[in-house]
């Protein structure tokens, strides 16, 4: 999850495409500013922000738990793809109009 917000959060300062999820990723976007404003550690790239998030949810669960509720409203209907684990295939689908055969 980190390294995605981190890839939101970079593009979306870039880009302002914030704005087109409504309110909630503008609003993890703030949050995230909110708690490392004033570090002399900012993360400047997506990979340093991404292992400062994953430090912070470690260290803070209700912050894990907060940018995660934020990131899933930011999804909306779309599809989450939360896979921990091993396997051979994954597949992510979110509307299938007639068959589906996997072989």
């Amino acid at each position: 999850m980190s390294l995605a917000i981190a890839g939101a959060l970079a593009a979306g300062l870039a880009t302002g495409a914030g704005e087109s999820t409504g309110a909630a990723l503008p609003a993890l976007f703030r949050r995230i500013r909110e708690r490392f404003a004033g570090r002399p550690d900012v993360p400047e790239s997506r990979a340093q922000l991404a292992a400062a998030l994953d430090e912070e949810f470690a260290r803070d669960p209700g912050f894990r738990q907060e940018c995660q509720n934020l990131w899933n409203q930011a999804a909306g209907d779309g599809v989450v793809n939360s896979f921990h684990g091993h396997a051979k295939n994954v597949v992510q689908v979110r509307d299938i109009h007639g068959g589906l055969t996997m072989e």
